[in-house]
């Protein structure tokens, strides 16, 4: 009989600690969570997956050598990872993986892989404003300025559709938080204590918004009409 979700999470979790103990595992339940979630784009296996992993990703993005000059949340960075191998790991890439070690090994890439990014980014970042100078912070607030006034009902429109597909108060506080007052998670986490348990709930719900509106196709064409 073929095992449940459930099932397969509970079998993968329990060969994942034979592992850690040094006994002989299967590792052919944990390989097929990753492949219901990329091939069937099954959302609970993905969550499943993210459970089953995210303390070992955390672990790694601590271990980066780079990860301290970041600035960022270890929680950042491993939703970032989940993040790339859901978008970069299309069913063609996964049919060349035949083990489990194989897509811990492009996990593990992933990390890295935003890492470096991200502190490519802040570097070129801050090298712009550095070169630019007040220069640069005019011909923004001008184009600013003209984008309010040209595409006001855009603007309503976009912020429209963005909130019909947020669930809750919480969501939207995030989104508010982080888009229109542009604040941190952590900032936005000092300033509404009382809505959220930590600063990693607030990560959480940025990324799970963000990840849950890259994977609405109708979303996704309403902003290639803006873009």
């Amino acid at each position: 009989m073929k095992p449940t979700l459930t099932n397969l999470a509970d079998l993968c979790a329990q060969e994942t600690n034979r592992f850690f103990r040094g006994h002989e595992y299967d590792s052919q339940y944990c390989f097929e969570l990753f492949r219901l979630a990329i091939l069937e784009h099954d959302q609970l296996a993905w969550e499943a997956v993210f459970n089953q992993y995210q303390l070992l990703v955390s672990k790694w993005v601590q271990q980066h050598p780079c990860y301290e000059a970041s600035g960022e949340e270890v929680i950042y960075f491993v939703n970032c990872a989940f993040e790339k191998i859901w978008v970069a790991l299309t069913p063609e890439k996964f049919s060349h993986f035949t083990q489990l070690a194989s897509l811990l090994s492009y996990l593990k890439m992933c990390v890295h892989s935003v890492i470096a990014d991200h502190n490519r980014s802040l570097e070129q970042a801050n090298m712009c404003v550095y070169v630019e100078g007040a220069a640069l912070e005019k011909k923004v607030q001008e184009d600013i300025m003209e984008d309010k006034v040209l595409s006001q009902v855009d603007r309503r429109r976009f912020w429209d559709s963005i909130n019909s597909r947020l669930n809750d108060d919480k969501e939207r506080r995030v989104i508010h938080g982080s888009f229109v007052l542009a604040l941190k998670p952590r900032e936005l986490y000092d300033q509404y204590p009382e809505h959220f348990e930590s600063v990693d709930e607030v990560y959480l719900i940025k990324q799970n918004i963000l990840s849950r509106m890259r994977r609405d196709p109708e979303f996704f064409n309403y902003l290639r009409q803006y873009a």
